[in-house]
Formats: C-alpha cells, structure tokens, sequence
C-alpha cells in the first residue's frame, strides 16, 4: 500500500495549488482544488509504478474505437488509501471535490462497458494490459430535455477525473488544415497499474460545435458544415464522403500511434523488436481497426522482415472480440485513402491472394477493403458471446461466413464488471435492504413524490426501434388510461424509470423519448392517481451511474426484439444487485435457462397476431382523449403511423399483450415478499456465473 502522509499530502496539494492556480488552500475553489488533486495522485502513482514494465514477457493490449470509464477519482483516492488524510484537509469540500461533475463518459454503450471489463479481467490476472481508444473529445455531447425535446448540447469545461494529458501532440491533415490531436493517460489502479490510452483527434477545426445547443440546429445541418448530421461525423452508418475521409485519418491516427506505442513498450523490455510476436497479443474489440493489422504488416516489413515472415507474426498476434453485430464491424474501407501509401496498396493486394489461396474470402471488394473479411482472416480467433450469438453471426446480412472462418469462431461468455457493480449483501432481508436503496437513489438523484416502497421498473438503455422502449411506454400509457377509466383499480404501485440516448437523427427515437417525456408530465401531476403510477425519464444518463440505479432496480426490462442486440451483460448485472428481468427471446433469457429454469428471469412471447387485434392498442386507442392533452395525443399518433407504417417490424403492438399480461404477473408477486426474496437471491447467485471473476476461476479466457 501507498503510505504518504497527512502533511506530506497538505504539502503536495499547497505547491500543486500556487502552481496551477496561484492561490492557497483556503481560497481555491473546488475546481482548482479538484485539478491539483489530480496532479498530486498522477505524483503519486508515478513514483510507484517505475518498474511497471519488468518480468512481463507475455503483454496484452485492447483495440476499441469506443471505451467507457466510470468516474475514477473517488476509486483512486480509495484505493491509494488517501480518503481519511484527504477528508481532514478538505473538510466540508471533500464531497463537492470527489464527486464533482464528471465529463469522461467515453461511449454510451456496452461496447465500451465490455473493452474496460475486457481490460480488467487481463489486468486482474496480473498480467500487462494497455487499452486504445479515440477519445472524441470535441463530439462528445450531452443530452437533455427541453420543451420535452432531447436536445444535444456541449460541455462548456473540462471535468475529467484522473486523466493525464501527455505532451505528445500528433498532426492530422484535413483538407489543407492542420490539426492538432492530443494524447491521454489514465493509469488504472488493478492488482497491478495498467493504462487506459486515449487518442484525441480534433476532426474538423471549421466544425462549431457550440451549434449543439438548443436552438441553433440548422447550423449543424448547414452546407459550411458539410454534414447532414452528427450521425455522419460519429458515425459510419450512413456517412457522407467528408466523414468517411475523417473517420479515416482517425483510424489511421489510431493504429499508428498504437503501433509505435507497442514498439516501444517492446524495446522497454527486451531492447529489440524482432521476437514481438511471442511477447504480444492484441485484441480488437467490435470495432473496425483493419488498419491496425495493416500497419503492422507495414512496420514488420519496414524493420526488414519480407511479406511472408511479417504475415506469420501478425496472425500471431490478433483476436477479434465481437461482442455485438453493429455494422462498424463490417465498414469497407475506400482503397484510395489506402493505396496513397503505395507500400500499404503492395501489402493489401498480397494479403488478398493470400486469404483466397488459403480458402477464405477476398478482402478487396471493387474499389473497397471488406475489413471484417481481413479480421477474420488474420485472427488467431474470433470470440462471441453465446451459442446463440454465434447462430446469428453465421446467419448476418452484413457477412459472409466460410468454413474456414466458422472454425475461428469461439463461444466465450462475456462477465459484467463486479467491481463496478458491487453487491454487498449485509443480511437475508433483502427487500429491507433494496428499499434503502431506493431512498439513497431518490435522494442522490433529487428524486421528488417518489414512494421507494413502489416497484422501481426500469429500462435504461440507448434509444432504438429494435430495443423496444416504445412498447414500455406504450405499456405505462395503457396502465394510466385504466386508472383514469376506473382511478379504483388495484395496482400495484409502480415507479417507472426511462432513460438513454438517441442518436441525432434517428427520428422515430426523438419522437419516442417526447411522447414519454411528455407522458411523464400528465402522470407525474395527476392527483387522481396519487402514487399508483409514476413516470420518470432519467435525463441525460451515462453508463458510469448505471450501478446506482441497479441498486435500486427491483425490475429490469431487458426486452429487444429477438436477434436484436443478443449479448448485452448488463441485465446479469441488475440480476446481480437484487433485480427481477423481463425478458423476450433472446440471448440473455437463453444463457439463464441454461443454468437455470426456474430464475428470476420472466419472458413474454412474441406476438404473431394482426396488429389490429391488440386488446391493449384497442383499449389505448378508445380512451386516448382522457389524456386531454393534445400534443402528447398527437405524439402518440405519430410513433403509432410509423410503427404501422413497417408493419410494426420489431413485433411492438404484436407482442403488447403478452408484455402486459407478463407484468401484471409480476406486479402480484411483488405483494409477497418471501417469493420475491426468493427470486431475488436465485437471480444473485445465477448471475455470479456471468461476472468476470468467476470467468476467470474457470480460465475461460486463454489469454
């Protein structure tokens, strides 16, 4: 353990303090005081991580274009065994500097969750871990609800926790402009101190993102942009041929600066190159870094290896995580951005002959590079989450899938993170203990009328079609039309928890989110109903305070349409904290049965009827009025035509029905205690079986 001192501690903060800030102890503001608390841990990490790299022979490293990191500044100062010294320094402003507003939310999905709980789990073993990411500091926007609209807006200041900027700057060219890309640190703090790398390419210097916030949106779909939408910028789908380019400079920025970082961690060590293929393994994680396999040739050739021996050390080297089926994974690669290299132009031509001479499939594709055709080819394996993932993978519309390749593919459950999710379980009385629970949420999170004996139902996750939310929703709505049909129906009190984010242009989410936006004001001020029902949208929610509200969470609805988003491990995280799921036919219902029939776990069929012949819709549709507000009953007609408009494609009114009759199930049981206890402790102890520590008890990842 880390032993410094009180006033060793004092003084490290006063000289950081009349450094950075020209000011004392007494008199810094608590975001003065917060920086220089920064810098003091960096010091102190620093002065005891300097043999980090010696006896490590076998080293990994994690390749993902996004990564999630919760808020690590109060885990460090605990973990450094700082909190009690730091407390009698800072007294009453200990809690605002510990807990201040925290900006580092790298990903807003399980993608980035699963890099980080990847790079745990190897770090966990004691073994050597660096992971890679962009960070896009300058696209990185908050959300919030305005007039009942999710607007994006930009954070104004940094806020990072214990992030250290390196002097190392990197150029970009775009379009005659030179831009400068900043690189970052975060030392982890495992059994052993490993790093989290963050590459921050500035993508456009002409791009203001101060057209992000509420009001100014036509700026962001202006021709001086270049840019239909934020989705082009960062994202691959449906990009235009300015953002293709840019996301193109990023990955080449990416992979370059990762391959001289590994270089050199391998010269650190054994002071040449030559033998790095037995020391390394690098794993690509759901994300399109085809680049980085390239470039790798590129170096072992430019050291003096010939094609042949530099293709026999990369396909050494490489794993292929592929933990979803989003289509970045697939992205083909414009060959005129490659072959302005002649010397990459050289090496993708031989890297083609040879995948086909080996019996898989071409990598050139017309004038594209398939990259997920060059993963494939080049990993020593590709890793999926479940059988049933692996079924969907070999039937996907976005890949062909070979014989060759089939043999790549390798089952491996993916654990959620228990030290980020942390169940500490004091005694039998589990419904005592969730009840506290809720009242810490509701006060955290200035929760108001909300009753913490209601069930807490929740469904926190990113908007989209295929996740389903609007089925929740629609659900709550058909709750509150009974009430007010016979405001003396017995329900169980119920408080509804939504939140997520959709992306920027995805209209039929944006309007999702306003119609529960706009629900939750009807519900929530309705004192007719009182407390039977209420509605709550977390607004602007980020994966680092998911762990609050699992705590909190008595029932987890985790209900995509089947094939959908197949290998999510946060529900096994909920079940962790004490929560019922609610489940379709997918992965996570499959992965529990298996262990387990007579779990916490509950599934509602898809429907296979007309829509038409949807009780619920019916009921809805005739009693919609007593909502007498006719925005919100416009809002309704409007998801209602687009969801019949595809034949509702994602089974929403299809499987209405039975998604309500599965609730009102759950909703009886909850009035019994000892059987929800009873679920409540099978669920926990089923969902040990998906963390990474028990993973890694049983050595499933041959790493």
């Amino acid at each position: 353990m880390i032993a410094v001192s009180e006033e060793q501690l004092r003084k490290l903060l006063t000289v950081k303090l009349s450094y950075n800030s020209l000011v004392d102890l007494q008199n810094a503001s608590v975001l003065e005081i917060r920086i220089a608390l920064n810098d003091v841990i960096k010091d102190i990490i620093s002065e005891n991580y300097t043999d980090i790299y010696s006896n490590r022979k076998q080293r990994f490293y994690i390749v993902s274009f996004e990564l999630m990191l919760e808020n690590l500044f109060q885990h460090y100062i605990e973990k450094l065994n700082l909190k009690n010294p730091i407390q009698h320094i800072l007294g009453e402003k200990y809690e605002q500097v510990v807990n201040f507003e925290n900006d580092l939310h790298l990903g807003q999905s399980y993608i980035g969750r699963f890099s980080v709980d990847l790079f745990e789990k190897i770090s966990k073993q004691g073994k050597f871990c660096k992971a890679y990411s962009i960070f896009y500091k300058n696209s990185q926007f908050k959300q919030k609800i305005v007039e009942d609209n999710q607007i994006e807006t930009t954070f104004q200041a940094p806020k990072t926790s214990v992030v250290f900027k390196r002097l190392n700057e990197y150029d970009l060219e775009i379009e005659n402009n030179r831009v400068k890309s900043q690189i970052y640190d975060v030392p982890y703090l495992v059994n052993e101190v490993s790093f989290v790398r963050l590459f921050v390419p500035k993508a456009n210097p002409n791009l203001n993102y101060e057209n992000f916030i509420c009001g100014k949106l036509e700026e962001i779909y202006s021709q001086e942009n270049k840019l239909n939408s934020i989705r082009q910028f960062v994202y691959t789908p449906e990009i235009n041929e300015f953002g293709k380019y840019v996301k193109f400079l990023q990955q080449k920025f990416l992979s370059e600066s990762i391959i001289e970082d590994i270089f050199n961690d391998e010269l650190k060590i054994f002071y040449k190159t030559n033998e790095i293929e037995d020391h390394i393994q690098i794993n690509i994680v759901e994300t399109n870094m085809a680049l980085v396999i390239i470039q790798f040739m590129q170096k072992f050739m430019d050291l003096g290896f010939d094609f042949e021996q530099s293709f026999k050390k990369c396909t050494k080297i490489f794993r292929y995580y592929n933990i979803n089926l989003h289509r970045e994974s697939f992205e083909k690669l414009d060959l005129n951005y490659l072959y302005q290299n002649k010397n990459i132009k050289n090496i993708i031509q031989k890297l083609n002959e040879k995948s086909l001479m080996n019996g898989f499939l071409e990598i050139i594709q017309e004038n594209y590079l398939n990259c997920f055709n060059l993963i494939a080819f080049m990993s020593k394996k590709i890793n999926v989450g479940s059988d049933y993932q692996k079924e969907f993978l070999l039937k996907s519309e976005f890949v062909n899938i070979n014989e060759n390749i089939e043999r790549k593919l390798s089952v491996e459950t993916y654990g959620f993170n228990e030290n980020l999710f942390t169940n500490n379980v004091k005694n039998g009385d589990l419904f005592e203990e969730k009840f506290i629970c809720k009242k810490n949420l509701i006060t955290k999170y200035n929760l108001e009328n909300l009753n913490p004996k209601s069930i807490f139902n929740m469904q926190l996750t990113d908007f989209h079609e295929g996740k389903r939310q609007v089925m929740n929703i629609l659900y709550i709505l058909y709750l509150y039309l009974k009430l007010k049909d016979n405001v003396n129906l017995s329900i169980t009190p119920t408080t509804f928890f939504i939140g997520g984010m959709s992306s920027f242009d995805y209209l039929f989410c944006k309007k999702t989110i306003i119609l529960c936006a706009g629900l939750s004001k009807i519900i929530n001020s309705d004192k007719y109903i009182q407390e039977k029902i209420k509605l709550v949208f977390v607004e602007n929610i980020m994966l680092d305070q998911i762990p609050d509200f699992a705590k909190s969470c008595d029932v987890f609805n985790y209900i995509p349409y089947k094939y959908f988003d197949v290998s999510n491990t946060y529900p096994y995280a909920f079940m962790n904290n004490k929560a019922i799921i609610v489940a379709s036919d997918n992965s996570v219902y499959q992965n529990v049965c298996q262990i387990d029939n007579n779990s916490g776990v509950f599934k509602f069929d898809e429907g296979e009827f007309e829509v038409k012949e949807s009780t619920t819709m019916n009921f809805i549709l005739q009693n919609i009025d007593k909502l007498k507000n006719q925005k919100v009953i416009d809002d309704f007609f409007e998801i209602l035509n687009l969801i019949k408009k595809y034949d509702d494609s994602f089974n929403v009114i299809k499987s209405l029905d039975n998604f309500v009759e599965l609730n009102e199930k759950i909703q009886k049981m909850y009035l019994d205690e000892s059987i929800w206890n009873e679920n409540m402790i099978r669920n926990i102890e089923i969902s040990k079986k998906f963390g990474i520590d028990y993973i890694n008890s049983l050595g499933v990842m041959d790493v």
